[in-house]
């Protein structure tokens, strides 16, 4: 609980007394908009419903994408922290969906992957130094061990594969690895039903295809490989094919929406807003052009086509579900018309292969919201409420207008 006598500030920095009688308070660190859509996934359908508990939300600074985490929680309307102030107050629970700072929370901390989780080596950053040995995102010693301690109260992972990597770093966070789901892909299982749904929400009609290409952040993702197939698509594919392009966060936070808009927005080019959830576009689609993201993987598992166009082996995690789906998938040919590969793609389409994939993905399907809530509230030591805990079902994706209106420079 956050100590009476330092009580939480209001958005404009007033402190103000609570008026509800909530026994528990939970804080939810953002450490970037990424890390904000996995929290998503759990925090209002698991926490904030319950009467005792109120849930506040801090964005957490030290990442390169820290002013998406800022942006992120300034559109929540939710009551939120500073990170300078959260050392000075306790808490009943921390959840994060990154690691870094997490040392100075006074709670304890379930950490949890945000994408499909222990999938990419951490990009090397210039220096001065000798290079070593990449780790694997998520499983790197100074993020999991700070000052003689593991940091997390509890570490969440979609598969009982994924223990023995985080004990082969610091095997002393083994005893707080806890096998949880991956409740982004529960969320889409239990959505199917409404795929019409988001497909008339991206303006697809009943006869039409709908393309997905999708590019994560950086030089190897698609964009930085092949910038110019989104708009080769949206030019040369027949006119029953709408391309929807979904970008990583970064991607926008980057460049701006204003450029990249700049950029993609022609020739029919749909862009998913940056501020849109994505999921219901995976839901929806009917092929994905990928890289080595985890929206590649997602769709994959989701039993989509998927044609990759781009990514690094180099950057992908050894062992791995991503380094499986790169090993076998269908790769993007670049010198070959783009509709005949999407046609041989939709029609040899290796259904087992998508299978095998949804299964390196969780060995829990379906069970995420039990599993997690089950953790959240041990962690607290507060007793789970008498209703079945379900996740929220997706909402419709959204769509960057035809034509926004730009503002002065």
């Amino acid at each position: 609980m956050v100590r009476q006598e330092e009580r939480p500030e209001s958005g404009d920095g007033i402190s103000l007394p609570p008026t509800w009688p909530a026994q528990y308070t939970v804080l939810a660190a953002v450490h970037h908009w990424m890390a904000g859509d996995r929290i998503a996934d759990v925090v209002p359908a698991l926490l904030e419903t319950d009467p005792r508990i109120q849930v506040r939300y801090s964005p957490v600074p030290g990442s390169q994408f820290a002013a998406s985490g800022r942006e992120y929680v300034g559109r929540l309307h939710a009551a939120s922290l500073p990170w300078e102030q959260v050392p000075t107050c306790d808490f009943a629970l921390g959840v994060a969906a990154n690691h870094g700072q997490l040392e100075r929370l006074r709670a304890p901390t379930l950490v949890l992957p945000h994408g499909v989780g222990y999938a990419k080596r951490v990009p090397r950053r210039p220096g001065y130094g000798p290079p070593v040995a990449r780790p694997v995102g998520g499983a790197v010693y100074g993020a999991l061990v700070r000052y003689g301690r593991v940091v997390p109260a509890a570490i969440g992972l979609a598969h009982e594969r994924q223990r023995d990597l985080i004990a082969q770093v610091v095997p002393e966070a083994e005893e707080v690895c806890h096998v949880v789901g991956d409740p982004c892909y529960d969320r889409m299982l239990a959505s199917a039903h409404m795929r019409r749904t988001y497909r008339r929400a991206v303006g697809v009609g009943e006869h039409e295809r709908l393309v997905v290409l999708s590019s994560t952040w950086g030089p190897s993702g698609l964009l930085g490989r092949r910038p110019e197939l989104p708009l080769r698509l949206a030019a040369e594919l027949p006119d029953d094919h709408v391309v929807a392009a979904v970008l990583h966060p970064g991607v926008w936070w980057a460049h701006g929406p204003r450029q990249v808009r700049a950029w993609l927005q022609h020739h029919g080019l749909r862009l998913l807003a940056p501020h849109s959830p994505w999921p219901g576009m995976l839901v929806a689609a009917d092929v994905v052009i990928g890289d080595h993201g985890s929206l590649s993987y997602y769709a994959a598992a989701l039993g989509k086509p998927v044609l990759l166009a781009a990514g690094d082996l180099d950057d992908i995690a050894p062992g791995s579900q991503v380094e499986d789906l790169h090993r076998g998938g269908r790769t993007f040919r670049h010198d070959e018309r783009p509709a005949s590969q999407i046609e041989a793609a939709l029609t040899g389409h290796d259904v087992e292969h998508g299978a095998r994939l949804a299964r390196l993905l969780t060995s829990v399907p379906g069970q995420s919201a039990r599993l997690l809530r089950r953790r959240m509230y041990a962690l607290m030591g507060c007793v789970e409420p008498d209703t079945e805990p379900r996740l929220r079902p997706l909402p419709p994706p959204r769509l960057v207008p035809d034509r926004e209106e730009a503002r002065p420079c």
